[in-house]
This record gives C-alpha cells, structure tokens and sequence, in this order.
C-alpha cells in the first residue's frame, strides 16, 4: 500500500488553543484516511519549520508516496518555496493531494492549477501585510496609543496606569493592582542596581518560577513561567527603558524585520504626564545603571564588583581593564598558617588575548587615589557648578528648526499646517534630548555637595557605597604603563 502522511498548519498559539483550527484540520486529514500527521504552529512565509522540515527529510528519503493537506496554503505562502517543493517532489516521486484545492501533481493542468493557486497565496500575504502597514500608519498618525506595558492599560486612545486589582498576597490579605507592582518592580531595580537581583526579589515575593515544558503531555520543549507575569532579564530591561513609564507614546520602527536601535523611535513626548510611572531623574538613574552594567560583563551579574569595576580604561586600546588578584607571601603565608597579603589590580582585557602591548598592572588603590584627588580638586568649582545657571545657547540644529518654523508659520495652506506640527514635535524632542543630557539632576547636586572637598570622608564609605558614587561621579579613568593617565569626570 502507498503510505501517506498528512501536514497541518496554523500560524499562531492562539489560533491552535482558542479557534482549535489545527485540530480541526488534523481530524479532516484523519477521516480522509492519514494516520501519521505532522504539525506547526508557524507563518507559511517562514521555510525553517520543524513539521515541515520533518516532512520533506520523508519525501527526500521517498520514504512516503503521498502528502495530504486540507489546502495548498497550509503548506507554505510563500511561491518560490512552493516551486522548490515541487520540484522536489516531482523528483522523489510523492504526490501532493490538497482535500479543498483538487491539486494531482501527475497531469500538466494539475501542476499549473498549483502554481496558481501558491501565487494567489502568495499574493494574499502580500496584501495582509500592506492592510496591516497602512492601519499602522493611520494609528500612528493619529497618535493612538497601542501594546501597553505592563503596568497599563490602554482607555480609549492613551495609556493608563492599570488600578485593577489582580492578585492577592497570602500572608497580608492585601490586593494588588499591576500599576502598584510594576512600580514596586521600579522601586526594587534602583534599589538592588541589577536586573538579575530585581527579578531575585520580585519573584520570591510573588511565587514566579519556570518550568520545562518538556514535562506534561504536550512536551513542547524550552521553559516557562508559572505565575500572573513574568519577566526575562532582557525583557526586564527593555521594559524599564519603556518611554511610555515616562509619559511618553513610542512607536518602534523596524527595517527588514529586525527592529532599529532605540534612538530610531518615533517618540512623542508628554502625551500622558499624569499617567507617568517612572520620573525624569529615576529614568536617568535606570539608563546609568545598565550602562554601568553592561560596561562590566553583562546586564545584572551578581558577582563581586570593585568600586572602580567598568570605568577603568586602557590609555593604548581604549578597551576596559579587567580586575585581578596577586598574592605576595603566598609561600610564607602557607609555611606559617598566616593570612595571605592579597594585593588588587586593573589590567587592560586585551593583553590576554595579546591585541595590546600594555602588560603593566596598576594598583586599585593608586587609582582610587587618583579619582578621589580629582573629586577633591573640583571642590571649589563644583559648588559653584551645582548653585550657578549659564545662560543656555542653542546649538546650530535647534536654530535651523526654529528658522524654517519661523517661515511657515506664516506660509499659507493645509501643506503649511502639517510641516509646522512636524517642526515643533521636533523642536520639543530635541530640546527634552538636550535637556536630559545637559541638566545637572538633584542627587547629583547633593552628592557633590556632600562629598567635595573632604578627603576623609571617602574612608568612611563602604566598597558598595564607593560604586554608588563613583557611577554617578566618574565618566572613566584612563591609565597606561602601569600610571594613572588622567581623570574624566562626568560633572
């Protein structure tokens, strides 16, 4: 007997759970027959599938004589993948046998109603796709608020802090909304300054855990998260960065499928202030944090950083210094059973894999002498820094928008109403740019007046109070030979 085997296709989760689309379409394939039936839960545009792939190892092996499918399209949308396919096919000796389209690969008008048919297929994503980028223009031109966070909500056309309760704590009986947890979410990162710590804390309290999806009957492989949300690191990350806790309404922009860095966003700023989560002053702190974080190996590591970790820098490459450890009395200290003299440097990373010539080694301790000489020295005009306001010049890009606004806003016509709500919609984003990168924040002005001018306050300090400090104070410090080069403060 020919042996056949079926192939069924939907193109999302909730399609196969919700509308049972795939089950329905293997319960056809059953009755006509199909005993062994592979599945996907994948676009028909995309040719890495894992059911799919199964089934053409089958008919590249002419291990089967036949394919059953309930309609061409369930196979692939995609006309150059459908000609390969055939092709193969063709070569192997399996036919194809579509339930709805009466496809017979064996007779010339079989084969040419089958390219029609994978064209009209081709030709409807198409035009899916071009439905879905003009409602996304519309949307985005009206300003339409879309895919809240989590946190929010969206009422009408604007986001909204989400004040519905959701879950209860077992010990205290206290209800919780998601805006209250998204802002203890905050509230947490700033405190324990890494993602994987954050989501430590979180996760404890709220009973989150993963699971193998491997165990139970659908053994669908990877893991999960048991739990009302759940965040990865990376997603944590990219939700703290989220314009929209800030007020703002963002648009991402991608560019071949993949999505452009976020300094290509379209962002409109203040469009719903009340609703704001996370203030100006926090979202800096967040940003300084995870650069900081990603200066020193990766997003939220818990191991033991220096105060300095991150913000030395090799005066040769310009690449980071690495810490590491030497031991002076390692052969007396092990003779008499006395404490090890454990000395701290700072290397530069690239002499490891000998892409630099600088092998010298300096001192954490003459470096962090350097830096608190430098902190020192800007005593006198720091105070002044943090008590003056310099009279704000704009740079040449801000003049130039404010000239071609000055000109149509009296030009007449619709064109002219359009390019002026353009122009300032860019004035108003360049100047928050300029702004978040000018302004001297509050913890800043208190941290340098606190700590100016009096060496032997920083004895006082722990290494964790030092880091703190040092982030915000210290752009980097470069060194070369084994020297303190020169001193670069962020203030």
């Amino acid at each position: 007997m020919a042996k056949q085997i079926g192939y069924a296709r939907v193109s999302s989760r909730e399609q196969a759970e919700n509308s049972h689309a795939l089950e329905q379409q293997m319960q056809r394939l059953r009755v006509a027959g199909v005993e062994e039936i592979y599945s996907d839960v994948e676009s028909g545009t995309k040719d890495d599938r894992k059911g799919f792939n199964l089934v053409m190892d089958l008919v590249r092996s002419r291990a089967i004589d036949e394919v059953v499918i309930t309609r061409l399209d369930r196979f692939t949308r995609s006309l150059i993948t459908l000609r390969k396919v055939l092709d193969e096919f063709r070569e192997n000796g399996v036919n194809m046998k579509a339930l709805d389209d009466s496809v017979d690969l064996s007779t010339a008008a079989g084969k040419f109603h089958l390219n029609m048919l994978g064209a009209l297929a081709e030709m409807e994503v198409d035009r899916l796709s071009e439905r879905v980028r003009h409602g996304w223009s519309h949307l985005r031109k009206r300003q339409v608020a879309m895919n809240p966070p989590f946190g929010y909500v969206k009422l009408g056309d604007k986001h909204c802090l989400d004040h519905e309760p959701c879950l209860c704590l077992l010990d205290t009986r206290q209800e919780r909304s998601r805006a209250e947890i998204a802002r203890e979410i905050v509230e947490t990162f700033l405190t324990e300054k890494t993602l994987r710590k954050c989501l430590r804390v979180i996760n404890q309290k709220y009973g989150i855990y993963t699971f193998s999806h491997n165990q139970g009957p659908h053994r669908r492989g990877g893991r999960a998260a048991r739990g009302l949300f759940h965040f990865s690191p990376g997603g944590l990350r990219e939700w703290l960065i989220n314009p929209v806790l800030q007020g703002h309404l963002c648009y991402l922009r991608k560019q071949d499928g993949q999505r452009l860095p976020r300094q290509d966003w379209t962002i409109h700023h203040n469009t719903h202030p009340d609703q704001r989560m996370v203030s100006d002053e926090e979202s800096r702190k967040i940003e300084a944090i995870l650069q900081h974080n990603q200066r020193v190996r990766g997003f939220g590591s818990t191991a033991l950083k220096y105060p300095l970790s991150g913000l030395v820098i090799c005066g040769e490459c310009r690449s980071s210094c690495y810490s590491l450890t030497g031991q002076r009395n390692y052969h007396r200290a092990k003779r008499l059973g006395i404490e090890p003299e454990i000395n701290y440097y700072f290397q530069c990373k690239n002499w490891r894999m000998r892409s630099c010539n600088q092998k010298s080694v300096v001192r954490m301790e003459k470096v962090e002498i350097a830096v608190i000489e430098a902190l020192v020295s800007r005593a006198g005009t720091i105070s002044a820094t943090a008590e003056a306001t310099e009279e704000q010049v704009d740079p040449p890009e801000l003049q130039a928008l404010k000239v071609e606004l000055a000109y149509y806003l009296n030009a007449p016509g619709s064109r002219a109403a359009v390019i002026v709500a353009d122009l300032k919609q860019q004035i108003d984003a360049y100047r928050h740019k300029q702004q978040a990168s000018t302004t001297l924040s509050s913890g800043q002005r208190d941290l340098l007046l606190q700590t100016f001018g009096d060496p032997l306050y920083w004895k006082t300090l722990t290494p964790e109070q030092k880091r703190d400090l040092y982030r915000e104070l210290v752009e980097r410090v470069i060194v070369r030979d084994g020297q303190v080069e020169r001193v670069e403060l962020r203030v």
